[in-house]
């Protein structure tokens, strides 16, 4: 089987022309990346994901890590998708300044179990 990944956070990853900067976002959790190309916002994402899960763990407190972004990302991150899928398809350039995709939720350092919280 391929890299099948059950609950993966959904991304959103966009070039913004004024800053000159890209942004990802991750739509479930309403946390965002920024750098000078899109592997250095997806790292940054995945940075601050991370810490965002060891301060909820460290709380006991799973609340603090769902906060969905506005629905507009999750529409952008739709069409993103949709137009990747078509590119494909049709084997078509896919546009360069928008992407679409998941991450894989991080693990928990100390296994708590916050299914009865």
């Amino acid at each position: 089987m391929t890299g099948f990944c059950e609950t993966p956070i959904s991304v959103l990853g966009f070039f913004n022309e004024d800053d000159g900067v890209w942004s990802v976002v991750a739509l479930e959790l309403d946390l965002w990346g920024f750098g000078d190309s899109k592997e250095e916002s997806l790292q940054e994402l995945v940075e601050i994901i991370e810490m965002q899960v060891n301060f909820s763990e460290y709380k006991e407190n799973p609340e603090l890590l769902l906060h969905p972004a506005p629905a507009m990302y999750f529409r952008m991150h739709a069409q993103a998708s949709e137009n990747a899928l078509r590119a494909n398809a049709f084997h078509r350039e896919q546009e360069e300044d928008t992407f679409a995709g998941g991450i894989p939720f991080p693990q928990f350092q100390n296994n708590h179990n916050f299914a009865s919280a």
